[in-house]
């Protein structure tokens, strides 16, 4: 072989290890680039999964501030009324700001992925339709933080 020959292979041998290398090192970019961002959003669902537990300690805090805004009806004490609906919206703007949400019961269809059924009558309406809500319910980010517990219509 001549030195031309030889120095022609050796450069194709060469490009062909640089066009590897080059392929290597795009699937290990790509790779990584998918690891940061499955990493990002293990980080984020653990975040409010984290918080879940927090929000749920908050939970009777709320139902105590809807009790307080009834008997301050019950009691027609206006100014008490207001502070507790103050506090009560207050707190409300913050849990919703971090994605939680309420369930909305009665009027609508008993569903047992949000609701519980507490009770059960025969009235005249809808059959499975929600006539009471006994305790409210709530979600985060879609998924259940507590079932609301409600009285439903049932024809037999």
């Amino acid at each position: 072989m001549t030195k031309k020959k030889e120095h022609d292979k050796e450069i194709q041998e060469a490009k062909m290890l640089a066009e590897e290398y080059k392929d290597n090192m795009q699937r290990i970019q790509a790779e990584f680039e998918n690891f940061q961002k499955r990493t990002e959003k293990e980080i984020h669902a653990f975040r409010g999964m984290a918080n879940a537990g927090i929000i749920e300690e908050f939970l009777p805090l709320v139902d105590s501030l809807g009790e307080g805004i009834k008997q301050a009806e019950k009691s027609n004490n206006e100014e008490m009324k207001k502070g507790f609906e103050l506090v009560q919206k207050q707190l409300t703007q913050i849990m919703e700001k971090n994605g939680v949400k309420q369930i909305e019961s009665i009027g609508k269809k008993f569903d047992h992925n949000f609701h519980e059924c507490m009770l059960t009558v025969n009235e005249q309406g809808k059959d499975d339709e929600i006539l009471e809500e006994f305790q409210k319910g709530y979600t985060l980010n879609g998924k259940i933080l507590r079932p609301a517990k409600v009285k439903v219509n049932k024809k037999e």
